[in-house]
């Protein structure tokens, strides 16, 4: 039952445990961790920093009027030849990330790349883009990479050159060829580059007795086990969710973490927002909560270590309650299927997903997660394959390098090989293993033991400090390159700038040290194209190539193998004995970071203080625990866990999750790096990691330490809190509003019905707007929360980092915030995303109250902010409903490195301190659109103007256009049944319309 408020109702949306529990109605007083992070902030700084903060922040206004610094703009003293001065130009290239590519359309300004973008032309992503690929641009321009070759030796660390390598490579792999490379290891991370596979190949044909492992730390390895048991050699499972009627997602993260997101995410909202045609069912199965379990219509908390069993009572619902009928070969299962129906799984019913399953007719998708075990995808292939789904929504590709080991079985062979001293020459290609490989292994310790150890890396990390060689490494838009999409589509990696530190790629590392004549990247990657392109011009063909992003017709081609259906009783049978484990510990879960991934993104200050979709975390991580399981630890959000595994210890402060599965405690990878590039964000949990349980295990004791450490977490900032003393419109279904698919059936009107709204007078006359009318529809039931949106207005708009404390202090400045509510129980939470930046409100409150008319309207309605004479009142920001103005409290850009200066776009402001600023809907965009459609005296099309938010949103949530023009898209979701304007009641006019979010629940839910 969902929780009761005060006077009897139920409480239909919340946004954390504190609000739902410790806030009465209309109350408005900060949640008691609020105050709390306040006053450890207040209690950590001196009198003297507090008053000199004071001071600071009384004279703010005053010296608003002499902030900007003086400068001097000079013209080019020679042109360079084919450039036009400040015009922007797109190039193709691509964004590889642990073995799969993201095709990209990147924009440089006078040379130098200021902002990342999706590929349009591309079929992987269709120009969607997400929060990693885009928040890289942030890695170009750091001034703490590596600008140097450095030899350590045991006394001293000196700087080198690339001749200082390369003369000290040659003597080298001399010695190495005479051996035949015996003694020679190459650890790389996960490429899909065609032309490092070309190179790896010569290596091995001249150096036989070298070996090359692959290694990540989040592999997929688990399903590429899976298919090679059920089909004999290892495939590569693919979905097509747009034509899918039903999908159960089982610990897979679809919409988010899949190598193929940016497209399963396209292909999901497609059929969710044609409401009145046919609607997919999304079931989730998980253990922690994910982008794909919010988005779901269906989704129950369990466990990581009971899936598979929750797989096989999905088999066994299916042939006993459902007739599913299996080929004579998976023998007679029946007393194992219905034991498995009879047992015990924490409440979890899967009946009416069977049914589901059964009627969609092979339009439908099992999925499972990479964290599970090889048996499970292994089940899931026989699933997909006994309800007909392979040929309709699921297919297979062969895996490029099928005879590769596992990246866990590599990295402990490397490190024991190293312990053994059967390596005197280490290269490592990228990655930090000495940091994020298992504790047990002690690979750090290992490598100590190796005479010569060469690291190519973009910074001196936890492993080139421990190396003999480090080598700085080129960002991916400094070096040629290629890459394959999921799907297999090559991309050409073209550089957009020069090496700023003069660093190189992997190609052209392993060109030196395996090639006698080493080349360039160019070179090496032109080579492997004519070798692999049928067109007779290659030449023609590669500029193609260049420009569209992608090598035709290369992806891979589809392949429907035949499953051994005589290993079905062997895959329940160890199935139901693995997840039959003993459960008086807790059990410990590891996974992706949401804000670096798996380590690599954690000096990046963009995604460090984006915060986690769900948990609203920023710059650090947390031991995530369900509502029970933290009660039965006596622990809070904030309070500090001691957790002990396989014999270490790792302190960790608890954050509590509703929804979360109990007695089960999540914990992301990726935090707490030791090197001083990343020292400082969160908490090392690969130091409880261990290589005979890399996903998760039971074990697991966890002791509340007495301590509390301060999280930064963002969810209860800038709430729109003017409501408290409107009575009923306090209740949050006045900004978010949901129903199911049949409710808007039935009456199209639903979430306009649901809130009265009187017809409203203005006492004054209105503002007439002439020509164009600018707009934005946000469909609620196409967002899934990505944050895609937010780090693209960040690069486009010169937003800047503020730090944790700030963030705890509430002063993030990202113009678009993703707000997320629950509704329901906290055992089993629904969760609503809501993108929420300025509504451009015809009737601003905002314009009343600025006393030096800072904020004003234009003529086309947008709300226009004059940064140079604003002076700080923060009046707008008191009056503004939607609480979406940020003020700059400090000068965040005083004294940049001249490298940073570099990453800023120069048609937009960088401003000061002691201004207010907030969205402009890319003002910037429409300024330069209706110059192009002016010189070419032609009207502007509809969606030729698309705001940095909606260009990159995955799911098309986001539309921007013309209201004035009635055929344009924009107004044409204005007039949709689920239209309806947030606050409509306050008579502010808001641009901005959302669009009610639909759900296609099954019966239970329904009547729950």
């Amino acid at each position: 039952m969902p929780p009761i408020e005060a006077d009897g109702r139920a409480k239909d949306y919340w946004r954390s445990i504190e609000e739902l529990y410790d806030l009465a109605p209309g109350s408005s007083r900060l949640p008691e961790h609020v105050l709390r992070t306040v006053w450890d902030t207040l209690s950590e700084t001196s009198r003297r920093q507090f008053l000199k903060a004071l001071g600071a922040s009384i004279a703010l206004a005053g010296l608003a009027g002499c902030r900007w610094p003086k400068e001097e703009i000079l013209p080019f003293a020679r042109r360079p030849e084919g450039r036009t001065p400040g015009v922007l130009v797109h190039y193709a290239t691509a964004f590889e990330l642990a073995g799969a590519a993201t095709p990209l359309l990147v924009t440089s300004y006078d040379g130098r790349p200021i902002k990342v973008e999706g590929n349009p032309l591309h079929p992987f992503n269709l120009g969607a883009c997400d929060r990693f690929a885009q928040a890289s641009l942030l890695e170009l321009y750091d001034p703490d990479r590596s600008t140097t070759p450095v030899e350590r030796t045991p006394a001293q660390r000196v700087t080198r050159t690339w001749e200082d390598f390369a003369g000290s490579c040659r003597e080298r792999f001399s010695a190495l060829a005479a051996r035949r490379g015996r003694g020679l290891v190459i650890l790389a991370e996960a490429s899909s580059s065609p032309t490092l596979a070309r190179l790896k190949a010569g290596l091995r044909r001249k150096l036989p007795e070298a070996r090359w492992f692959e290694y990540e730390p989040l592999s997929r390895d688990n399903e590429r086990e899976g298919t090679a048991a059920v089909f004999g050699v290892p495939y590569r499972t693919h979905f097509a969710l747009d034509r899918a009627k039903i999908i159960a997602a089982f610990d897979a993260d679809l919409l988010l973490a899949h190598p193929a997101a940016l497209s399963y995410a396209r292909q999901f909202a497609a059929q969710r927002t044609a409401a009145r045609g046919e609607m997919n069912r999304l079931y989730a199965v998980e253990c922690a909560y994910t982008v794909t379990g919010a988005a779901a219509d269906w989704r129950f908390p369990l466990a990581a270590g009971l899936i598979g069993s929750a797989l096989v009572r999905l088999l066994a619902e299916l042939v006993v309650n459902f007739d599913l009928a299996l080929p004579p070969q998976a023998g007679n299962l029946g007393a194992r299927l219905t034991s498995a129906l009879g047992s015990p799984l924490d409440g979890l019913q899967l009946r009416a997903l069977a049914g589901d399953l059964r009627r969609a007719g092979g339009r439908g998708v099992i999925a499972v997660g990479p964290s599970q075990p090889p048996l499970a995808h292994a089940l899931a292939c026989l699933l997909n394959e006994a309800l007909g789904n392979v040929g309709q929504t699921v297919f297979y590709t062969p895996e490029p390098d099928p005879e590769r080991p596992t990246h866990m079985v590599a990295i402990a062979e490397v490190a024991e090989a190293m312990r053994r001293g059967e390596v005197d020459t280490l290269v490592v290609l990228g990655g930090n293993p000495a940091y994020d490989s298992p504790a047990d292994l002690e690979f750090a310790d290992a490598l100590r033991k190796v005479p010569v150890s060469v690291h190519l890396s973009l910074y001196e990390d936890e492993t080139s400090r421990l190396c003999t060689w480090h080598l700085p490494r080129a960002h991916y838009l400094e070096a040629w390159g290629d890459a394959r999409t999921y799907d297999g589509t090559i991309s050409i990696v073209q550089p957009l700038i020069e090496p700023l530190f003069g660093g190189k790629s992997a190609i052209e590392v392993l060109s030196m040290i395996s090639e006698e004549n080493p080349r360039s990247g160019y070179e090496l990657v032109r080579e492997t194209f004519d070798g692999s392109v049928q067109d007779p011009d290659r030449e023609r063909a590669w500029r193609v190539a260049l420009h569209d992003g992608l090598v035709e017709k290369s992806a891979f081609a589809p392949a429907y193998p035949a499953p051994r259906w005589e290993m079905t009783g062997e895959i329940v049978g160890k199935l139901l004995a693995q997840n039959a484990s003993e459960r008086e510990t807790l059990e410990i879960v590891f996974g992706e970071s949401h804000a670096s991934f798996d380590g690599r993104f954690a000096t990046n200050a963009w995604l460090q203080e984006l915060p986690d979709p769900l948990t609203k975390l920023a710059w650090e991580n947390a031991a995530i625990v369900g509502p029970q399981t933290a009660r039965s630890l006596g622990v809070e959000t904030g309070g500090v866990l001691r957790l002990s595994y396989r014999g270490r210890e790792l302190e960790i402060p608890a954050y509590v999750m509703p929804g979360q599965a109990e007695d089960s405690v999540f914990l992301a990878l990726g935090h707490g790096r030791r090197s001083p590039a990343g020292r400082g964000s969160g908490f090392d949990t690969y130091a409880l990691r261990h290589s005979a349980a890399p996903h998760f295990d039971r074990g697991l004791k966890a002791i509340f330490t007495g301590r509390r450490h301060r999280l930064a977490c963002t969810q209860e900032h800038h709430l729109i809190d003017a409501l408290g003393q409107r009575g009923e419109a306090q209740r949050l279904g006045r900004l978010v509003r949901e129903g199911t698919v049949e409710e808007y059936r039935r009456d199209p009107e639903f979430a306009r019905h649901r809130v009265h709204e009187p017809p409203l007078r203005s006492l004054w006359q209105e503002q007439e707007f002439s020509g164009h009318r600018w707009g934005m529809a946000i469909d609620l039931t196409a967002c899934i929360g990505c944050n895609a949106c937010v780090i693209a207005c960040q690069a486009e708009n010169n937003i800047p980092v503020v730090g944790k404390e700030n963030v705890a202090l509430g002063r993030e400045m990202h113009w678009i915030r993703i707000d997320r509510y629950f509704s329901g129980s906290v055992e089993r939470p629904r969760v609503l995303f809501q993108p929420v930046a300025c509504h451009q409100c015809e009737h601003a409150p905002c314009e009343e109250v600025c006393p030096v008319a800072a904020t004003q309207h234009s003529q086309e309605g947008l709300n226009e902010m004059v940064y140079n004479r604003c002076i700080g009142t923060r009046y707008c920001s008191n009056n503004c409903p939607y609480k979406v103005r940020r003020f700059n409290y400090f000068n965040y850009h005083t004294h940049p490195p001249e490298i940073e200066k570099m990453l800023h776009n120069p048609e937009v402001t960088v401003r000061s301190r002691g201004v207010m600023e907030k969205c402009t809907y890319c003002v910037q965009r429409i300024s330069a659109v209706k110059v192009r459609a002016g010189n070419e005296r032609r009207p502007i099309r509809d969606g030729e103007i698309t705001p940095a938010c909606a260009q990159t949103c995955p799911t098309q949530a986001i539309v921007f256009g013309d209201l004035a023009d009635p055929q344009s898209r924009v107004a044409k979701l204005r007039q949709s049944p689920r239209a309806y304007a947030m606050l409509a009641e306050l008579n502010v006019r808001p641009r901005t319309h959302y669009l009610a979010k639909l759900r296609n629940p099954i019966e239970e839910e329904k009547s729950a």
